[in-house]
C-alpha cells in the first residue's frame, strides 16, 4: 500500500461508530466497536451493502459527514475502512474521509485495470517536466474551449483547476461547466439555477453530489468571484439501453448536446473551460471503455468544430481512479519539484496510461508537503493556516470542526474542516482571509443518527 496521511491512515483503522452534530462521545472510539458490531447487520448482504452505501451519500450530501463516513462503517459491522471489499463502497468511503482531511486513500479493493506498455513506461522515465500553468495558457490562446478532467479521489486536483480558471480568465474565458453540478434535463430549469448560483456567490448541500468536498466547492466559489458563469450539462436519462456500450455513449452524447446549447450556443462570445471527471476529456475511445466508445470531448469536438485543449490530471494522480499495472506517478513525481508540470518528450507533449493519444496534455502534481497536519497545496486557494479555537477542541474522542464563511447560509459547504482527536495536536485549518464562523460534528457511540 502506498503512503498516506497521519490523519488519514488514523481513520483508515477508524472504529465502529456514528455520529450526529452536537453530541459529544463519552467512551473511546475502540468501545464503541464493541457495542455497534453486534447489532450491524452481516456485511456480506448484498441488500445491506447497497442501503449503507445509499445513506452515506445522503448523509454526504446534507453535511453529516462524520455520519457519512464513520456511520457508514458502523451500519456494516465492520472495524476498519481496509475491510471493506466492495471497490465503490470504498470509493464513497474515501471520497467523504478526503472532505474531511484533503487526502486521497489507497483503495485495497481494487486491482489493476488496465495494461501500460513497455515503451509509455519508458517514455515517462525520460521525459521531461515543463511548468503546467504557462503551457496551458499558451496553448489556451488558440482554442475556445478547454477540458480539465480530475479524479474524484483526489481534491489536489480541484485546487489546480482553482489555478487553472485563474490564469484563463484574462485570456477571455468566462464560462465555467463543471459535470459534478446537480443535473436538469430542461435546459431553462438549468439556467435559472446556474443563474442563481452566480447571484449567491457559492455553492450549497443540494448543489451537486462531489461539491460535498470543501475544496471543490471553493474552486466554484472562487471561480464566481473571478466574473466565471456556471453550467450544469450532466444528462438526466434513466432511459439508457441495457448494452453497457451503448448506454455509455448515450451517456456521452447527452453532455456533448447539454455543453452545446448550454454553454456554446448560450455564450457565444465567450471562452469555456469544461471540469469532467477522467474519461469525458477523452477524444479518441479510451480502453476503460472497451476502446468503443466515443467520449464526451471527442463528440463536443465533432458537433462544435472546435477544436478544445484537452488535460488529464487524473491519469497520473497519487491514488488512481482506474489502475494502471505500473505505479506511474512513483516515475513522474520527482519531475515535479514543488510545482505542476506537464510531461513532454523532445519538446513535444507526453501522455501515458489510460488517456494515452487521447488527450493535448497530462499534468504531474508535486508529492505535496505538510503545513500543521494539512496539505501544503491548500495554500495555493490562498488560505492561511489557523489553529482551531480553543474552546472547540475536543475533551474526548473525535469531533469535525467545520469553518464557514460568516455570510454563508447554514446549508452553505464549509470553507474548510478538519478531523480532531482528543490527546492529539489538532491539524490546523486553512482558511480564507475573511470572517467565519463554526460548526462541530462530534463522534457519538452506538448507531448512526437516525437509526
Amino acid at each position: 500500500m502506498r503512503s498516506m496521511s497521519g490523519i488519514t491512515a488514523l481513520f483508515l483503522a477508524a472504529s465502529l461508530s456514528a455520529a450526529s452534530a452536537g453530541a459529544s462521545s463519552t467512551e473511546p472510539a475502540a468501545a464503541a466497536a464493541a457495542q455497534a458490531a453486534p447489532s450491524a447487520p452481516p456485511a456480506s448482504d448484498a441488500r445491506n451493502l447497497e442501503t449503507a452505501n445509499q445513506r452515506s451519500v445522503e448523509d454526504a450530501r446534507h453535511g453529516r459527514y462524520i455520519d457519512a463516513s464513520f456511520g457508514l462503517l458502523a451500519a456494516l459491522g465492520l472495524a476498519e475502512a481496509a475491510d471493506i471489499k466492495d471497490a465503490d463502497v470504498f470509493d464513497q468511503w474515501a471520497q467523504v474521509m478526503s472532505c474531511m482531511t484533503g487526502e486521497p486513500t489507497f483503495n485495497p479493493a481494487k486491482s489493476a485495470d488496465f495494461h501500460v506498455p513497455p515503451d509509455q513506461i519508458a517514455a515517462l522515465r525520460t521525459s521531461d517536466g515543463v511548468a503546467a500553468i504557462p503551457e496551458i495558457v499558451r496553448r489556451a490562446r488558440q482554442t475556445r474551449i478547454v477540458i480539465l478532467d480530475e479524479n474524484h479521489l483526489d481534491p489536489r486536483g480541484r485546487a489546480f483547476a482553482l489555478e487553472v480558471a485563474r490564469a484563463l480568465r484574462p485570456l477571455g474565458y468566462r464560462v465555467l461547466a463543471a459535470e459534478a453540478l446537480k443535473r436538469d434535463a430542461d435546459d431553462a430549469a438549468s439556467l435559472a439555477k446556474m443563474t442563481a448560483l452566480s447571484a449567491d456567490g457559492h455553492v450549497r448541500q443540494a448543489s451537486g453530489y462531489y461539491l460535498d468536498d470543501p475544496v471543490f466547492s471553493d474552486f466554484l466559489r472562487q471561480s464566481l468571484a473571478l466574473g466565471y458563469r456556471l453550467v450544469s450539462y450532466e444528462t438526466t436519462r434513466t432511459d439508457y439501453a441495457n448494452d453497457p456500450v451503448e448506454a455509455q455513449g448515450q451517456r456521452e452524447q447527452d453532455q456533448a448536446d447539454n455543453l452545446l446549447r448550454r454553454a456554446v450556443r448560450q455564450y457565444p462570445d465567450a471562452k469555456i473551460l469544461i471540469y469532467a471527471g477522467e474519461h469525458h476529456a477523452a477524444e479518441s475511445p479510451i480502453a476503460a471503455e472497451g476502446g468503443k466508445v466515443a467520449l464526451m470531448a471527442e463528440r463536443l469536438k465533432r458537433i462544435t468544430g472546435i477544436d478544445p485543449l484537452t488535460i488529464d490530471q487524473a491519469g497520473l494522480s497519487r491514488v488512481p481512479m482506474n489502475r494502471p499495472d505500473t505505479d506511474l506517478y512513483a516515475i513522474a513525481a520527482p519531475k515535479a519539484r514543488g510545482r505542476s508540470v506537464v510531461l513532454k518528450q523532445r519538446g513535444a507533449p507526453l501522455v501515458v496510461g489510460l488517456l494515452a493519444g487521447s488527450v493535448d496534455l497530462q499534468v504531474v502534481h508535486a508529492p505535496g508537503g505538510n503545513v500543521g497536519g494539512r496539505p501544503d497545496w491548500l495554500l495555493g486557494m490562498r488560505r492561511k493556516p489557523a489553529p482551531v479555537p480553543p474552546a472547540l477542541l475536543p475533551e474526548s474522542g473525535t469531533r469535525l470542526v467545520q469553518a464557514f464563511l460568516a455570510g454563508e447560509p447554514d446549508d452553505a459547504i464549509p470553507v474548510d474542516q478538519v478531523l480532531v482527536v482528543a490527546g492529539t495536536p489538532a491539524p490546523v485549518l486553512m482558511l480564507p482571509a475573511a470572517a467565519v464562523r463554526y460548526r462541530v460534528q462530534d463522534l457519538k457511540m452506538g448507531k448512526p443518527a437516525g437509526e
